[in-house]
């Protein structure tokens, strides 16, 4: 197995429930940040300008300013996680793991330098602006691509009421306000290069309120909904052409292995205790262990997925699909890990590249084939710095504990000491 991964686009955040069964591995769900591929990937943008999105003029600053503010979030798409029953906990903080991946994917220009060359040109006095000015904007600025679109939005109130029968056997009222707000806008990429739109995204949003009675007077205001359509509006804009998070679960697969329960354990504890690192190796040899069982494939590519190494995953995830094709779960996971490594590819071309990931000498050591010591706890076996019977004593350890085997010469076993040490025990003290 290689000891170096490439680390994710992916930020992974853990709430784990599992339920241990009779020789299997302990099922197991994960929430995890990962990356979210864009619906269009464009290879040789690299500096955007953002224009005020007409029809109404109010919202269309807003929602520009949501994108603007979007494209240069370094962490887009993660957020905080509502824990507990039905998610009526409290909020837990999103954590990443990532190493080397921020969302800031482009240079973005400054409002006021657009709103500079559009007074300086006299451009757009009209309050309209096609793809033949907007690109002209656009070069002026020294833009690969420019944004443009339209936004409305209409409000409703409403005051319905409706007649119960209190505990007092009297007839009541209750008197509520619904306001609503729905948001339609349209986006327009702009090549500044040819003024051709290169790309082309639309978006409905809605945001409800509803106060009854004496609760009526805090009812959302008219601009509290409008902007939380227009975020949720900027988000799928930004989306549709810029790599972001989100957020997946993973249901780890029930394997039963009887003989490599411990394991299987071991590697349920790491993950609910979010050590991804020392989880993997484990994995690992449990799918060696059963490697024509997709379900072992399965949890083995999720894992490689959650640390980013993309290309591990597809290889896992195509196993898995190939022995039970009809499976949803391993044919999503093969679809995301060809995107995750056209991605990687992405970022590679411009300059970014994914840090990698070397795993630790402990978990190096969970990689190794180990072997257990014969005997009892209160037994001890000598450990010699040479594999002959007249080496030197370096260690005794008790029986019946194991260890990583480094090599085997001959009727001796090379192994690795918890301090660190490396020294031979002799065949006939191993199990």
């Amino acid at each position: 197995m290689k000891k170096k991964l490439t680390i994710s686009l992916l930020t992974c955040f853990m709430l784990v429930t599992g339920l241990l069964l009779r020789q299997e591995i302990r099922a197991q769900r994960v929430d995890c940040f990962v990356i979210k591929a864009p619906v269009k990937q464009y290879d040789n943008v690299r500096k955007i300008g953002v224009l005020d999105f007409t029809g109404n003029r109010r919202a269309g600053s807003v929602l520009s300013d949501y994108i603007i503010a979007d494209l240069l979030s370094e962490s887009r798409g993660i957020e905080d996680l509502k824990s507990g029953f039905m998610g009526m906990g409290k909020k837990v903080e999103g954590v990443t793991y990532i190493k080397g991946f921020k969302t800031d994917m482009y240079t973005v220009v400054e409002r006021s330098q657009i709103e500079q060359v559009l007074k300086e040109q006299r451009i757009g006095l009209s309050g309209l602006i096609d793809e033949n000015t907007a690109a002209q904007v656009g070069k002026l600025l020294g833009l690969d691509v420019i944004l443009i679109g339209d936004v409305e939005y209409d409000v409703k109130n409403e005051y319905p009421s409706s007649n119960y029968v209190g505990f007092d056997g009297k007839s009541k009222t209750t008197y509520c306000h619904v306001r609503s707000v729905t948001v339609q806008a349209s986006l327009k990429i702009i090549s500044v290069e040819t003024a051709i739109i290169i790309g082309t995204e639309t978006s409905r949003v809605s945001s409800q309120d509803k106060k009854c009675d004496e609760e009526k007077s805090s009812i959302a205001t008219e601009e509290q909904l409008l902007n939380s359509c227009l975020k949720k509006s900027a988000r799928t804009f930004v989306d549709y052409f810029t790599p972001g998070f989100q957020l997946m679960r993973y249901d780890l697969e029930r394997i039963k292995l009887k003989e490599l329960k411990k394991q299987a354990d071991e590697a349920s504890n790491f993950i609910e205790n979010g050590n991804i690192d020392r989880a993997l190796p484990l994995f690992y040899a449990i799918y060696e262990a059963d490697s024509y069982n997709p379900k072992a494939a399965y949890n083995l590519a999720a894992l490689y997925e959650m640390v980013g190494s993309f290309d591990e995953a597809l290889e896992y995830y195509t196993i898995a699909s190939n022995l039970e094709p009809a499976n949803t779960l391993y044919t999503d996971g093969l679809h995301r890990a060809k995107s995750g490594v056209a991605i990687a590819g992405f970022l590679e071309s411009i300059g970014r590249p994914l840090q990698k990931y070397e795993f630790n000498a402990s978990t190096a050591d969970l990689m190794a084939k180990r072997i257990k010591i014969k005997g009892k706890s209160s037994d001890r076996v000598e450990v010699r710095d040479l594999p002959v019977k007249n080496g030197k004593v370096i260690a005794r350890v008790p029986g019946g504990l194991e260890f990583p085997m480094i090599e085997q010469k001959g009727e001796w076993f090379r192994i690795k000491l918890p301090d660190g040490k490396e020294g031979f025990v002799h065949r006939s003290d191993v199990n």
